[in-house]
């Protein structure tokens, strides 16, 4: 999927002196239209930004030797016609297409998770969804679609770590105008790009949580504790 890179936009989410990105993208509402129920809706100019490699100075040696990534993303709020702000849904894959994990943490704001196992992309086989607030983390697990939707009233500035050999995949899905519902304040409506769609069910919070980090952070304790989070590497 095409992104605009600017290092310079403004943006709720501000780091400290001692803290930097290795770069930002920013998703504009006309880039994201291929995902959208009704592609001519109107929203916000700014669908979302993307601050990757996001690391202290002091850290940099630490993250390039453990071969992870940290990033953050924000993500606007409100409606985008009958849906809530999305952001696209993708999956994350490795070299030869392996799929991958990916760990976030909620920073602010609530967001509803979609995730979707496909036997082709547009024969789905199996959809769950699920809700973390502000301090609470999950694992998207490999081999999974997954869209975040924005169900607050503030920008959701959400955390991810994960290896440095992933990235994300948006191709497949845009071909079927995203995931296989769409989620807003009425709940969920089937995406008709799709040949199947079975029914959403709710996932726990305690399923997808990952290992415990004491309350650490996420930044903290993937640099803390690596040794809890060796499923980031999935072979």
């Amino acid at each position: 999927m095409a992104s605009t890179q600017d290092s310079n936009v403004e943006s709720s989410v501000r780091f400290g002196a001692d803290v930097t990105p290795g770069y930002c993208k920013t998703w504009y509402l006309d880039q994201v239209r291929p995902f959208l129920e009704n592609p001519d809706s109107r929203g916000p100019e700014v669908v979302a930004r993307y601050f990757g490699e996001v690391s202290r100075k002091t850290d940099r040696r630490l993250w390039e030797d453990l071969g992870w990534r940290y990033g953050i993303l924000e993500l606007s709020y409100g409606l985008v016609d009958q849906e809530w702000v999305t952001f696209p849904a993708h999956w994350h894959r490795g070299p030869r297409r392996t799929p991958f994990p990916v760990i976030i943490e909620v920073m602010q704001g609530m967001a509803w998770i979609i995730l979707q196992k496909a036997d082709t992309f547009d024969r789905v086989r199996d959809v769950g969804w699920f809700q973390l607030l502000a301090g609470e983390r999950a694992i998207l697990p490999p081999g999974h679609v997954h869209a975040i939707m924005n169900a607050s009233s503030v920008p959701l500035v959400l955390a991810d770590g994960h290896s440095v050999e992933t990235e994300a995949d948006f191709e497949g899905v845009s071909r079927h105008r995203g995931a296989a519902y769409y989620g807003g304040p009425t709940g969920f409506r089937s995406n008709p790009h799709y040949r199947s769609h079975p029914p959403v069910r709710e996932l726990s919070k305690s399923i997808m949580a990952p290992p415990d980090a004491s309350g650490r952070d996420l930044y903290t304790a993937l640099l803390e504790t690596p040794e809890r989070f060796r499923f980031l590497h999935p072979y």
